[in-house]
């Protein structure tokens, strides 16, 4: 579908379909002034002598209007930051919108749901002034219920407009997932000669594919996301390219062709601020005759367009990979409780200038809390360490429990010609050592050859969701044993249910990274795994099966014996040893689980899900996850 503005400039956008409301004519509002009778330039008075003003040319050049981007609203819509985003744009008055994708949660074919997701974001486009132009993302096209529902709301996937000279031409890359489909690639062909005279192409998708394509490249793949053939097609024509998705800022060069992907506007972000790219704004392009002017309008400040370039930010994940802070574990292999410790604090400085830290130890029990050293402050130079120890004392012993948000925030600095500066928040581990022994025991449902220590969930244990369907132990509690041998990591265990239904189950939530690398760095990633257990349950036997990362076949990782019983059910699960290996080696030292025991009582209820070990965020972060040791490991 075309748009009838004039044709000057050409914009590419890459992901969205078309507003959903009809455009008015090209006439509207374009020639207002001239059609009132205003002068094209400035009456200035005479004046003999010098003027009260300078020389500078006026910026009213007829090829000049001004447009805005909005970036990712969802991924972790934080509420309230998107209308923000609108009510600024009401008062800059740019002539129009265009957006890079992420506009609802999505990621479900449950079209009530999805209904309900896009009339709330229609509502925040209504309050917006100007026109709108949509580009689809990850989150709005996930799946074929999505997409048949956004050409149902808002037409084709993949479309163009013209204003003033300067062509938009707006691309899909989900098509199907993180790529530019064969029918697409057609079509922008098609699209791109016939507007080959464009004073400039603009080119907006939601994932910055070239990131993709030089990633496989560089592996020696082929480029499974078509973008090589998309700058092919773009060629010699002066463009510009934007796209969202990673909720952080950089510019990029490409033999003189300027790439962004975009922050956030109210999407999921830690918001550490400019040296990480993370930041809410608008992007607020001015088209020039020579060429696109580009500035970063933050909700309450402005950047220039190379405030993060792909140089700095390089630098600055240099300067935080160099600059390591290393906090020594205090984990106590008896008892459960701790009235005093010292915390060891190594700042390690292999970055290019020297490096200094000062940060605070938060978050231990207030208890008749001491502290022999606060605040902290080390400096090191490169290639040098820096040692300091603190220690706290309590008025009496307190549960590893409360220690569970002790933490370290730090500031770091750089020394020397500019200057680079960070915040670190990392977590201080105060809490038991608990020991995964060698065991020589079969998957095969008999629990009487397990000698290893049991665990067992608290009598007031961390319930998730529906708190009020606990009842108690005799509702629903678990005990537990591990152990590993060459092959496999083992866990049996005994939960006591008064009902078991479907929709029971047990997820074994696993961080087997290295433990420098856990602790400071508690949210999951890589080498994170889930593996979920079903309940027996009458008829149906018990199943597992790997959640994260998704893994087609169960028969290919674990292997489980699982039986009811009048109280409840028993389990034995097998889980391969290589989750552990792949990312610590053959002489593995330690890992972080839980188990979460899921209860549903009918199956109209929600459920509640009782935690072992670990917060609310069990899914996303290790906080207060148990660290297992091997047998005989420091």
């Amino acid at each position: 579908m075309r748009l009838a503005f004039p044709a000057h400039v050409v914009l590419l956008f890459l992901c969205s379909p078309l507003v959903a409301h009809p455009p008015k004519p090209a006439s509207e509002g374009h020639s207002a002034a001239t059609r009132q009778g205003f002068p094209a330039g400035i009456a200035l008075p005479h004046i003999e002598g010098p003027a009260p003003w300078t020389d500078k040319p006026l910026l009213n050049s007829p090829g000049r209007f001004h447009f805005a981007v909005m970036t990712d609203r969802t991924g972790g819509h934080r509420p309230g930051i998107w209308m923000q985003g609108v009510r600024n744009l009401n008062l800059m008055r740019p002539e129009f919108v265009v957006s890079v994708g992420d506009l609802i949660e999505g990621y479900t074919e449950d079209e009530t749901e999805l209904d309900k997701q896009w009339r709330e974001f229609l509502g925040f486009i209504d309050r917006l002034d100007m026109r709108f132009f949509f580009v689809a993302g990850n989150h709005d096209l996930s799946n074929p219920v999505m997409h048949r529902m956004w050409r149902e709301r808002f037409g084709p996937e993949w479309y163009s407009f013209d204003y003033k000279g300067v062509h938009f031409v707006c691309l899909s890359s989900e098509d199907p997932q993180s790529r530019i489909g064969d029918s697409q690639l057609d079509w922008l062909a098609g699209d791109l000669r016939q507007h080959a005279s464009a004073r400039w192409t603009f080119v907006f998708l939601h994932k910055p594919l070239w990131i993709y394509a030089e990633r496989e490249f560089t592996a020696g793949n082929p480029d499974s996301t078509n973008w090589k053939q998309v700058e092919t097609l773009l060629g010699e024509r002066p463009h510009t390219v934007f796209a969202g998705h990673v909720h952080h800022y950089v510019q990029y060069d490409r033999n003189g062709t300027k790439y962004y992907h975009l922050g956030t506007t109210g999407g999921g972000s830690r918001l550490r601020g400019r040296p990480y790219g993370e930041f809410d704004h608008v992007v607020w392009v001015t088209m020039e005759p020579d060429g696109p002017r580009i500035a970063n309008l933050l909700l309450d400040s402005i950047l220039p367009p190379d405030a993060v370039t792909e140089q700095s930010i390089a630098r600055f994940r240099e300067f935080l990979a160099k600059s390591s802070i290393r906090i020594a574990p205090i984990l106590i292999e008896t008892g459960e409780h701790i009235a005093q410790g010292t915390i060891h604090i190594r700042l390690q400085n292999d970055f290019e200038q020297p490096v200094r830290l000062s940060g605070r130890i938060n978050g231990l029990p207030l208890r008749g809390l001491s502290l022999d050293t606060s605040p902290l402050s080390l400096c090191a130079a490169p290639g040098k360490y820096h040692d300091t120890s603190v220690v706290f004392r309590l008025q009496e012993p307190v549960h590893f429990e409360h220690f569970a948000q002790t933490s370290l925030t730090a500031q770091l600095r750089s020394s020397g010609g500019k200057p680079l500066n960070a915040e670190l928040t990392l977590p201080v581990t105060i809490d038991r050592r608990y020991i995964c022994p060698e065991v020589d025991v079969a998957v095969d449902g008999d629990l009487g050859e397990w000698s290893s220590e049991e665990y067992q969930l608290a009598s007031s244990p961390l319930v998730v969701g529906a708190g009020d369907e606990w009842q108690g132990s005799g509702d629903c509690s678990l005990r537990f044993r591990i152990g590993h041998d060459h092959e496999r990591l083992y866990l049996s265990g005994t939960v006591v249910d008064d009902r078991v239904v479907a929709g029971d189950r047990i997820d074994f939530c696993l961080d087997a990274r290295q433990f420098d690398d856990r602790v400071s760095r508690p949210q999951l990633g890589d080498h994170a795994y889930a593996f979920r257990m079903s309940a027996p349950t009458g008829a149906t036997p018990a199943a597992i099966r790997r959640i994260r990362p998704t893994e087609s076949s169960a028969a290919e990782f674990a292997t489980i014996a699982a039986t009811s019983n009048n109280n409840g059910y028993q389990f034995e699960v097998g889980l391969p040893i290589r989750c552990l290996t792949r990312p610590q080696g053959t002489d593995w030292q330690s890992f972080q689980l839980t188990p979460v025991v899921h209860d549903v009582d009918a199956a109209q209820d929600h459920g509640c899900i009782i935690v072992w070990r670990g917060t609310p965020g069990v899914r996303r972060q290790n906080t207060n996850l148990a660290h297992f040791f091997r047998s005989g490991a420091d």
